[in-house]
């Protein structure tokens, strides 16, 4: 039969090394992954211009919940004008 080694010292150990490497590989992932927020959720005021007319035309039901409008933004990304385009791309979207 085979013989059980290790026991409770050997799992928590396993957990006080590996976790740790586990978590920080998955937070490096997820960062290189996921591009960071606009900032201050609308961009700049040259951002916000560039996408007025788009947001007021393709996503005016979701005016007033940024998050809704981006993804609008994202659904619709071969409606939009260049400039406002170029700005989703300045971020990452």
């Amino acid at each position: 039969m085979f013989r059980r080694t290790g026991g409770p010292m050997l799992r928590l150990l396993a957990v006080l090394v590996v976790a740790p490497a586990v978590l920080a590989s998955s937070v490096a992932l997820a960062q290189s992954r996921f591009p960071l927020p606009l900032p201050a959720s609308r961009g700049t005021d040259e951002d916000q211009k560039a996408c007025q007319r788009d947001a007021t035309t393709l996503c005016k039901p979701y005016l007033g919940d940024d998050m809704a409008v981006l993804s609008c933004f994202q659904s619709q990304r071969q409606k939009l004008s260049v400039p406002c385009r170029k700005v989703l791309e300045k971020y990452g979207q």
